[in-house]
């Protein structure tokens, strides 16, 4: 009979509990593995011996039952080069590992929780090897990397908190698009991948926004923003928060080429100061405003002060051109602030250039035929509803990372299982390949912590072990 870990760790007090003898079986268990990482508190117990707290570097042996509790892993590097990450909650036991044998064989066991595995030579010599079993199915796996999952309720409301942060972190949506635009995430740095556009498709703080010849899209922000990207444009989404736990709402744009038609929302007429747009010439803000504004080839003119009102009216000057059709906006760069108002237009040439007001609208201007933003009757809130909480069902879930695995229920039903698939084995008896990885398998922190060097201590959210040594 095992002691919970849990009944343990309160009876004690205290975690660092290394010092306690350890119940001498009969004979000496076989030495299998090490403990290569540890956070949090995670025991081992032999069979009708007692539980011993498991830091970095323990051993561990046949027969070992290895529990861990709340937000605490542990990750077990075995004999033959095999890893296993035991998840938070997990009931994991090492009933056999024979290494040495002509057929060597291995036989885990998951009762519950979830582990990832890097399978070892021993599973490479004996395709048959290496066997996890769990309540719903064993799964066997020759050379693979792969997770197992044994799911009840806390799978459903960890798929909820996925979701709902999810909904959370997007902005803003498109409304209306005409041809290529795309999007890339300036926060993922090197491994940005390019987002293709398209009507409904979420945006993000971060988000660089880049529209080709002849196309725009018209983007809708969770506090009423509208914004249509003109054509050959290119527009940073710096920073945006709205109603956001802890954060205060704030908006902050970067037009760095070509156009764009705005119309504020909740932020801009809440507060004047949380609103911004940078261009190449100055700071853009707002108070109340719908605006339309254009980058004239570099947006920055070296001989703006030189030419005449004429030669810049008709936009064949590099520069930003202006043009206000409610409230006003505010100018700001090296030489003051420049107020525009409704029906006024501007020019500036450079970040140390005065505000040019215009008799009429820039000839740059008025062919614009991409949508007004104030013309669109989009509802906020039924964009950024929260969508359907997916149910999920109790049962095994298996992520296939790299290689091949087999699922076997009952020594007689089986399913294969390739690299990038997700499996699940429920009772009775059905087993299937679900369409995609399901929102929980996600970026699971602990399972990723088995891929990082054991030695990286400070990932976010995962407690210390004060028992590591």
């Amino acid at each position: 009979m095992y002691t919970p870990i849990s009944f343990t760790i309160r009876r004690l007090g205290f975690c660092c509990w290394l010092g306690l003898s350890i119940s001498a079986a009969m004979a000496d268990p076989k030495v299998v593995g090490k403990v290569s990482f540890s956070r949090g508190s995670n025991a081992a117990q032999q069979p009708g011996g007692t539980p011993r707290i498991l830091g970095n570097n323990a051993e561990i042996f046949v027969g070992d039952n290895i529990q861990t509790t709340e937000r605490s892993f542990v990750i077990i590097d075995f004999n033959d080069g095999a890893k296993v990450t035991v998840r938070p909650n997990s009931n994991f036991s090492v009933d056999q590992y024979g290494q040495q044998a002509a057929h060597p064989q291995a036989q885990l066991t998951l009762h519950e929780g979830g582990l990832q595995t890097h399978t070892g030579a021993l599973a490479k010599q004996n395709p048959d090897g290496l066997q996890i079993k769990t309540p719903l199915a064993t799964v066997k796996a020759q050379e693979a990397d792969y997770s197992l999952r044994i799911c009840g309720k806390d799978c459903q409301e960890e798929n909820k908190a996925v979701q709902d942060q999810a909904e959370l972190t997007i902005v803003a949506r498109i409304v209306d698009i005409k041809g290529q635009v795309s999007a890339k995430n300036l926060q993922a740095g090197g491994g940005a991948v390019e987002r293709q556009l398209t009507l409904g498709s979420p945006l993000y703080s971060s988000d660089s926004v880049q529209s080709q010849a002849n196309s725009y899209a018209l983007m809708v922000f969770r506090d009423g923003e509208k914004i249509t990207l003109q054509p050959s444009s290119t527009l940073r989404i710096a920073e945006y928060s709205y109603q956001r736990p802890g954060q205060p709402d704030h908006a902050l744009f970067s037009l760095a080429v070509g156009g764009l038609r705005a119309l504020t929302g909740s932020i801009g007429k809440t507060n004047k100061a949380a609103y911004a747009i940078d261009t190449p010439v100055g700071t853009i803000g707002i108070r109340g405003t719908g605006f339309d504004l254009s980058c004239i080839g570099s947006c920055v003119s070296a001989s703006a002060a030189d030419t005449d009102m004429d030669t810049i009216s008709a936009g064949q000057v590099d520069g930003l051109y202006s043009h206000v059709w409610q409230g006003e906006i505010v100018v700001k760069n090296t030489q003051g602030e420049h107020v525009l108002t409704v029906p006024e237009n501007g020019y500036i040439g450079g970040p140390n250039g005065g505000l040019w007001k215009l008799p009429e609208l820039p000839a740059t201007l008025p062919d614009n035929l991409t949508p007004r933003p104030d013309k669109d009757h989009s509802v906020v809130d039924k964009l950024f509803v929260k969508p359907s909480e997916a149910k999920v069902p109790t049962g095994l879930y298996v992520d296939v990372h790299g290689g091949r695995v087999n699922l076997e229920q009952n020594n007689a039903r089986h399913l294969e299982v390739g690299k990038d698939q997700v499996a699940y084995a429920g009772s009775p008896e059905r087993m299937a390949v679900l369409p995609k990885v399901q929102p929980f398998q996600e970026d699971d922190p602990y399972l990723e912590a088995g891929e990082q060097d054991n030695s990286d201590a400070d990932m976010a959210g995962i407690p210390a072990n004060s028992c590591d040594k």
